[in-house]
């Protein structure tokens, strides 16, 4: 049931890439002018929304445009004191320090829903706020192409974790604007699904290519199998099975990138729809010379690996080289497959 008939109030704290686009499919919406949402974010942002307002373009060919007058951006966090729904889109180093923020100007009747990147973001936020915290997932890339202009390149539905049903007003809200959310009772192993896609993030930061070029050439691809085995091993020996988040099945995932070209092509044309724009966050982080989340991708591979005594050399290897990567500030170091292994 919906928790009242009136306009929601959504607040996207950490309105970067995923959040402006979330934000801007909302706005851009006819069926959703009852919604109101406010974006709060970097002045960099700000700058640009100004000037520019917010474009929303998909592989799928959305192409949408919201006027900047109509558009609540702000650098101010005493924005979140109206919000119903908080949508939680800062990187996942930033997650404490957002927390505090929450605690400080969020009503404690807000929902604050974590689309974030890993897996541990929502436990962190419960034992940290009063506020109700569900658990969210975003299963495609958005990259920032300047001027307000962001495109998702790469398909997958919403998914949140709702066994009470308290966020029904704000998953029509994201029906109407296209923007489908599946709803599960638990979506731990969802979000593992995710994490397993989601080390190849690094893989493409490191190579400074787009990324539908990028798993085009099978030696990346080969790197991208090594990393996946070690990661399924690693989670296999904590109990964790990790759910598929698109057509593809997570164990499945090296032997489909260890393909001959020619085969693996079949394969990609029915299951891995990718823009060839596309190019993931960390990319972006190494150009723009921001932290990424490595910590909590290949790291959290790492990190298993380490609890349970399994060599996870490819992935220790990656985390290194973004490490380096982010001191050096010098964007992408453009490596080739045999630097990444």
């Amino acid at each position: 049931m919906d928790r009242h008939e009136e306009p929601l109030c959504i607040a996207i704290l950490g309105a970067g890439s995923i959040g402006c686009y979330l934000g801007g499919c909302l706005l851009a919406t006819d069926a959703n002018k009852h919604c109101n949402v406010t974006f709060i974010g970097r002045q960099r942002l700000q700058d640009d929304v100004r000037q520019h307002g917010l474009t929303m373009t998909d592989w799928r060919g959305r192409d949408q445009h919201v006027d900047s007058q109509h558009i609540h951006f702000t650098c101010e966090n005493d924005a979140l004191a109206d919000a119903d729904f908080i949508l939680l889109c800062v990187k996942s180093q930033d997650t404490q320090s957002a927390a505090a923020i929450i605690k400080q100007y969020a009503s404690d009747n807000a929902i604050v829903v974590s689309f974030q990147n890993g897996v541990t973001n929502g436990a962190v936020l419960s034992e940290l706020l009063s506020q109700q915290v569900i658990k969210g997932m975003v299963p495609f890339n958005v990259f920032y192409q300047g001027k307000g202009h962001f495109h998702c390149g790469t398909e997958g539905n919403l998914a949140i974790q709702d066994a009470n049903k308290q966020c029904s007003s704000l998953v029509s809200c994201f029906n109407s604007a296209s923007l489908p959310i599946t709803v599960y009772d638990n979506i731990s192993n969802v979000q593992y699904g995710k994490l397993i896609m989601n080390l190849n993030n690094a893989v493409n930061a490191l190579s400074g290519i787009p990324l539908k070029e990028q798993l085009s050439n099978r030696e990346y691809r080969k790197v991208i199998a090594s990393a996946l085995n070690e990661a399924l091993t690693v989670l296999s020996a904590e109990g964790i099975e990790p759910a598929r988040t698109g057509k593809v099945i997570p164990k499945l995932m090296p032997k489909i990138m260890a393909l001959p070209n020619f085969l693996f092509n079949i394969v990609a044309a029915s299951t891995l729809k990718i823009d060839p724009q596309a190019r993931s966050s960390m990319y972006e982080d190494l150009v723009l010379g921001r932290p990424t989340e490595i910590d909590y991708l290949n790291g959290e591979i790492d990190r298993l690996g380490k609890k349970h005594g399994i060599a996870t050399p490819v992935n220790t290897n990656i985390v290194a080289l973004i490490k380096q990567a982010e001191l050096d500030e010098k964007g992408s170091p453009m490596l080739s497959p045999s630097q990444l292994l």
